[in-house]
């Protein structure tokens, strides 16, 4: 029992201090396949298209040799690969006052600008169909006949 205890501790100690936040579920993406772009701010990110955020994850530098942002960050950023994100902002950080360094990130994708203009489409028809007093219902114009 001791020695469970002793590496439950060891394993805290290496992984340090982290928590996920799911904002909107969307598929994991694999570990093997796991491999995050990290933007200094969501301006950074927003100038890429629009983003749709996943998680926050917010993670220290802790059972690290060396307690800096990177640090912080290289230590979590994976995290929001379990969220389905493989973007991810910078929303704050701290270079630790008291030693330690943490960081909170925000997992996104870029929305796809192809659905983003078919939904647009969609809208400029569903808008002339209700212009003409008809009613939008699955993608389809429904008009009363006289």
């Amino acid at each position: 029992m001791v020695n469970r205890i002793l590496i439950l501790i060891a394993i805290l100690f290496i992984y340090g201090c982290s928590s996920t936040h799911i904002i909107k579920s969307a598929t994991p993406i694999s570990a093997d396949k796991c491999n995050v772009k990290i933007y200094s701010s969501l301006q950074s990110a927003q100038k890429h298209g629009e983003i749709e955020e996943l998680c926050i994850v917010t993670g220290t530098s802790s059972g690290s040799f060396s307690h800096t942002v990177g640090t912080a960050i290289n230590k979590h950023s994976n995290k929001v690969c379990d969220c389905g994100a493989n973007k991810a902002f910078i929303q704050a950080q701290d270079a630790g006052t008291l030693g330690t360094a943490s960081v909170t990130l925000v997992g996104f994708k870029h929305i796809n600008k192809k659905t983003v203009v078919k939904d647009k489409k969609i809208y400029e028809l569903a808008k002339k169909c209700q212009l003409k007093g008809g009613v939008w219902i699955n993608d389809t114009c429904q008009i009363e006949l006289d």
